[in-house]
This record gives structure tokens, C-alpha cells and sequence, in this order.
């Protein structure tokens, strides 16, 4: 398959006016995966409400920019933020150009455009505010938003640390108030890695579960961040009647009867 970089939404109960989908690296590593990704999102807007879309760079592709950063160089928190950060950057071009070509109005915006503010490491920042406005008073039925970074207050853009698009989508979720859905592979969060070993899907956890899981499946700041503000989630896939459901809620197991890809 070409390699390409730089429905129905199970929601929980009381979705608001606003929901915020993160779609992972791993459903987006190829034309025909954006595709699939912009006609399951094309078919959400048939019911009101706006979709802000966060999305992650293909799988692999963060990974090869930051290999491509010559260990000599003196390079600025800044430059690396900048050139780590430009996969997410492409497919938020892409997608929106792939809604647009649906007859979808979706609109593209960056962290400046929605002033995400970050403090931190320039290469592990957290998300402190952001300019609310840009985002409740659009009228694009489909905002699409690269993930992964955010702005100091001098402007320069930081990054909020490996899988930092989880981090993203509930941040701003949390701050409209909104739902937040994380897309991926895999149709849920299992007790163990489905790519590795057959196991139980999770049918709902708490947080502080998904945190004592050996394997990161949502970025640990992100989940934190999603207990401090009473934030709950889903992680899914596209088009899935399975699901995990993770906030405020005792574990439950479900076995599935059939397997599913790795996250």
C-alpha cells in the first residue's frame, strides 16, 4: 500500500454538542486507511455537532524523524519540535483535504490557530490553556488538529511527549467539556497485547487500571491528565461495536469471539 505522511460513533451517555476523535497513527498508515478514516468521519456529521479530529503521524514516521536528527547538530528544542512534529502536521493537511473532497466543510487548524499553550521540557510539555473560542465558535462541522504539540509562551511550539495526541484530545476535551473517543487498531483495551497473545477485552475500566497495565496504551500523561479532571474516554476502532470505556468505573472483562489487530 501507498505509505503516506509528511459510521457510527459509540459514545457514552450525554454526548455533548462538541466531540473530540483522536485518530491514532495506526489507522492512518496508508491512502487507503485516510480514505477509510475520512468517509467513517464523513458519515458522523450526518448527526449535529461539531468533531474536533486530533490526529497522530502514521505509525513509524515520528520515530524515523527523530532518528533523522544528527546526534552532533546543535539543534534548539524549537527545531526538534518543529521537524519531530511535521507527520502530524501532513496528515491533518491530508485529511482535511480528503473531508473537503467529500463535500465535508472540515477546517484545518494549527496549535496556533487554537492557541494551545504548553509548559515544560520543550520536548515533554503539558497543555495548560487554550483559546476556547476558536474552537466553540467555528462553524465547520469537522475541525481537524494536528496532536503532539503545543506553544510556550514566547510561541515556540514544544511537544507534550511521546503519544502526545492522547494527551491533546483529552486535554481539550476536558477543557470543551466534550466526549473524547481515541481510535485505533484495535477494538478496545485487552488484558494483554492482541498482536502477541489471545485475551479478554476490557468492557470498562477505571484509570488508575489502564496506568498499572504493563504496556502503554494510551499515553500515561494523558490518563493522568483524564483522572485529574474527571475525564472519561473510549478507545475503540472505527466502526466498532466493541469498545472500552475508561473514567470512574470498576473493571469488567468481556471475552470477545473473535481476534483483533494490536493497537
Amino acid at each position: 500500500m501507498e505509505q503516506v505522511f509528511g459510521g457510527t460513533l459509540h459514545c457514552m451517555p450525554a454526548e455533548s454538542a462538541m466531540s473530540v476523535i483522536k485518530c491514532g497513527g495506526s489507522i492512518l498508515g496508508s491512502t487507503h486507511e485516510i480514505e477509510a478514516a475520512a468517509d467513517w468521519i464523513a458519515a458522523l456529521t450526518q448527526t449535529p455537532g461539531t468533531r474536533i479530529v486530533v490526529v497522530s503521524a502514521p505509525a513509524g514516521v515520528t520515530d524515523s524523524l527523530f532518528a533523522s536528527i544528527s546526534p552532533t547538530a546543535s539543534t534548539s528544542g524549537e527545531q526538534i519540535a518543529k521537524h519531530v512534529s511535521a507527520g502530524e502536521r501532513r496528515m491533518a493537511e491530508l485529511l482535511t483535504h480528503r473531508l473537503q473532497s467529500r463535500s465535508i466543510p472540515a477546517r484545518q487548524l494549527s496549535v496556533r490557530d487554537i492557541g494551545l499553550r504548553a509548559a515544560g521540557h520543550p520536548l515533554d510539555a503539558d497543555p495548560v490553556s487554550v483559546e476556547l473560542d476558536s474552537l466553540t465558535e467555528a462553524t465547520a462541522p469537522v475541525l481537524v488538529i494536528p496532536g503532539f504539540t503545543g506553544l510556550s509562551d514566547s510561541g515556540d511550539l514544544r511537544l507534550l511527549g511521546r503519544g502526545g495526541s492522547d494527551l491533546t484530545a483529552i486535554f481539550l476535551a476536558a477543557e470543551l467539556g466534550a466526549t473524547c473517543h481515541l481510535v485505533q487498531a484495535a477494538k478496545g483495551v485487552y488484558e494483554f497485547d492482541p498482536a502477541l497473545r489471545a485475551g479478554a477485552r476490557f468492557e470498562q475500566m477505571h484509570w488508575d487500571d489502564l496506568l498499572e497495565m504493563e504496556r502503554e496504551v494510551v499515553q500515561a500523561k494523558a490518563v493522568r491528565l483524564a483522572k485529574q479532571r474527571s475525564q472519561s474516554f473510549i478507545v475503540s476502532g472505527m466502526n466498532s461495536p466493541e469498545q472500552t470505556i475508561v473514567g470512574d468505573v470498576p473493571a469488567r472483562l468481556v471475552q470477545d469471539d473473535i481476534s483483533h489487530a494490536s493497537s
